[in-house]
């Protein structure tokens, strides 16, 4: 080499060192109980510039939480924001009155206190605002948190598990930041985050290491990979460890999903790579490619944005000298998946995704219906019976990808435009995407939880389309639930009475709105789960051809308590 050149080499990488900020680890809290306040704060994305921010405990973002699989926690969530919230535990199977949703509101100075036992694998999930119409901005301000499930399956494999030292947290987002502002609803999201702080850069050491990978932004996906070519090994997804390694050179992260990576740096001590999305290899029905949609019209600012099409730094790692306890070699078997079975199936779901009204600019930028709908708090989508195995198939009639976030559940995604997911996608998850005019099918059981009352969602987890409505909500009820009775001020009346054929009218003093209707016979065997509307106090459904003898008829509303009456089947 000659003098010029290692002269240039110092300069670059003095350069290089000036420019890196330290990847933030941030800090954990575990326990029975925990303590998180959502507050305001400020942050200097960009040297000098102080932009106002929020966080959880913090000026920005909020700890990891590490939670055991089997243990019972509360969690004393405290809004101290000028404006109300929600706190979701995105990917954790929790009650609806647990999980955070746009029900579980929580008013300006005043503390949520959710309590269950952690039922999940061990993964990666994440905790986030979900407050209807103020998700964006709440978390694009900075409100978002990682959460750590272990498990004794996970603690029994030789992983790489200290965390901040080869068990490494990866909040990955990008932001737009307009006139010292955090913006919303635009192309515009230049500045690129690792963990909240713009140029990461950290230290690794020599022998293999665990990256937990959150896209936490609002709209774009990332396509992972590492500049120096690196194979890496994915281990786990949303919800759970794969059954074996899969060995990638790439991985795309869409806004909501996880992924868990394992890095062989064995004998690179001394060695510099970065963590790359590559944005020119995207297909242009993602957000984060060059267009979407074939060059249609697209969000405000994109055609301005480098960042779109083009192939950049998340972090940048160095490697120093191996910590003499950790793992050495990347494990060829992980934990059986054991996927739900299509032959177990007792409903299909479909979910048509299309613009609220037609035009260029709708395909790409929406706001985008579910069946024919937008978000309507009082109206609840769907109702799945307890204990059901069902397939939901999503069907995109629209320009531009979507990832599908169900809460409640993890699933398994059966195919993608009819063909089989990648194979990393082989194990669980809450986040499907859904490619532009194209399908994608996940199966899923509901166990464990019901409540005919409060809510789940079902959404896409690009923030501005769920704010401007692509979200639904279903009920889990529990058909052989007989539940309290209306009082004497609200009764249940059928007719006719006994039934044969034809719509029967239904009349309960002070219902309004959506209500569902399900009917069991004297086994508790549910033949009928529907929804009716009531008007005045009055509604009607029609029932199925069923066996004459005597049935139960539950009703559910929203605000009520579950009516039940007996309902007599003629021949």
């Amino acid at each position: 080499m000659t003098r010029a050149s290692v002269c240039t080499s110092l300069i670059i990488g003095c350069i290089w060192a000036q420019a890196q900020t330290p990847l933030p680890i941030p800090d954990t809290l575990t326990g029975p109980l925990i303590q998180l306040a959502l507050q305001e704060g400020t942050q200097e994305f960009h040297p000098g510039e102080v932009v106002a921010t929020y966080g959880y405990n913090g000026d920005l973002l909020g700890p990891t939480l590490i939670l055991q699989q089997g243990e019972p926690i509360t969690l004393n969530v405290t809004n101290t924001l000028p404006d109300l919230t929600t706190t979701h535990w995105h990917g954790l199977h929790v009650s609806p009155a647990n999980d955070g949703g746009p029900h579980s509101v929580i008013l300006p100075n005043t503390t949520w206190s959710p309590s269950f036992t952690v039922m999940d694998r061990a993964s990666t999930f994440w905790y986030h605002p979900h407050g209807h119409g103020l998700t964006d901005y709440q978390v694009s301000l900075g409100a978002a948190g990682m959460i750590i499930v272990r498990d004794a399956q996970e603690a029994a494999l030789d992983l790489p598990r200290t965390y901040g030292v080869d068990d490494i947290p990866l909040i990955l987002q990008t932001k737009a930041i307009v006139s010292g502002q955090v913006a919303l609803h635009t192309g515009l999201d230049s500045v690129v985050l690792a963990n909240g702080v713009r140029n990461a850069w950290k230290e690794l050491p020599a022998q293999v290491v665990r990256l937990r990978c959150l896209n936490g932004s609002s709209e774009r996906t990332f396509l992972l990979g590492f500049s120096n070519a690196l194979q890496f090994h994915v281990i786990g997804t949303d919800g759970g460890l794969l059954a074996a390694p899969v060995t990638l050179n790439r991985l795309q992260l869409m806004p909501g999903e996880r992924a868990e990576l394992l890095v062989d740096l064995g004998g690179q001590q001394g060695q510099s790579f970065q963590l790359m999305s590559y944005g020119s290899e995207l297909p242009d029905d993602i957000i984060g490619a060059a267009q979407v949609g074939n060059g249609m019209a697209t969000l405000d600012g994109y055609d301005l944005n480098a960042l779109n099409g083009a192939d950049f730094a998340l972090v940048t790692f160095a490697v120093g000298a191996p910590t003499g306890d950790g793992t050495l070699v990347v494990p060829t078997a992980l934990v059986p998946t054991n996927a739900f079975n299509t032959a177990d199936v007792d409903v299909t779901r479909p979910f048509n995704i299309e613009p609220e009204s037609m035009g260029a600019m709708q395909m790409i930028e929406g706001p985008f219906e579910i069946n024919g709908a937008l978000m309507d708090m009082d109206v609840i989508n769907e109702v799945v019976q307890l204990g059901s195995t069902e397939i939901w198939e999503f069907i995109n009639n629209t320009m531009v990808g979507h990832p599908i976030h169900i809460h409640d559940i993890q699933f398994n995604i059966l195919d993608r435009n009819g063909l089989p997911p990648e194979p990393w996608e082989s194990g669980w998850k809450d986040v499907v995407f859904v490619p532009a005019m194209g399908s994608a099918r996940v199966i899923t059981r509901f166990d464990d939880f019901a409540d005919p009352d409060m809510p789940y969602m079902y959404h896409c987890h690009l923030l501005m389309h769920e704010d401007e409505g692509m979200m639904g909500q279903f009920l889990v009820i529990d058909p052989n639930a007989v539940g309290e009775l209306m009082t004497d001020q609200v009764g249940l009346t059928v007719w006719p009475q006994p039934y044969a054929d034809g719509p029967l009218r239904l009349q309960a003093e002070g219902l309004e709105g959506r209500c569902t209707v399900a009917l069991a016979d004297a086994l508790g065997r549910t033949v009928l789960l529907e929804q009716t509307v009531f008007s005045d106090g009055r509604g009607s459904i029609v029932l199925p051809v069923v066996a004459p003898g005597h049935y139960v008829l539950r009703i559910t509303a929203r605000g009520h308590v579950p009516l039940a009456t007996t309902l007599i089947v003629q021949p």
